[in-house]
């Protein structure tokens, strides 16, 4: 089952603390200079990828739509109102890079 349609604090904690959170660290590793390809980096994407699985079992169309609304709405989407939203678009390609870094 996905863990979509989980309800109560483990759902909870992953969707609003731990996923948000690492887009966060992401973004400081990001304007800090630090490399896609870094290890460090490289571990947040993977830990990025392992919740996408739990949350959407796996479902691409599912995980399609939520990287679509990280695109369309990423202060939301990120759990930070006060975020500004005009470098998620850069931090979502630089994801990218550090996912292709690890292929």
């Amino acid at each position: 089952m996905p863990l979509a349609t989980a309800h109560g604090s483990p759902a909870h904690y992953l969707l609003e603390v731990e996923w948000p959170e690492l887009y966060r660290r992401a973004e400081r590793l990001r304007t800090g200079g630090v490399a896609p390809g870094d290890p460090r980096v490289r571990r947040l994407v993977v830990r990025m990828d392992e919740l996408s699985t739990l949350f959407t079992g796996g479902d691409t169309a599912v995980s399609d739509t939520v990287r679509t609304a990280w695109r369309e709405d990423p202060v939301a989407m990120s759990g930070d109102g006060t975020a500004p939203d005009g470098g998620w678009p850069d931090l979502t390609a630089y994801l990218d890079r550090a996912r292709a870094a690890g292929s």
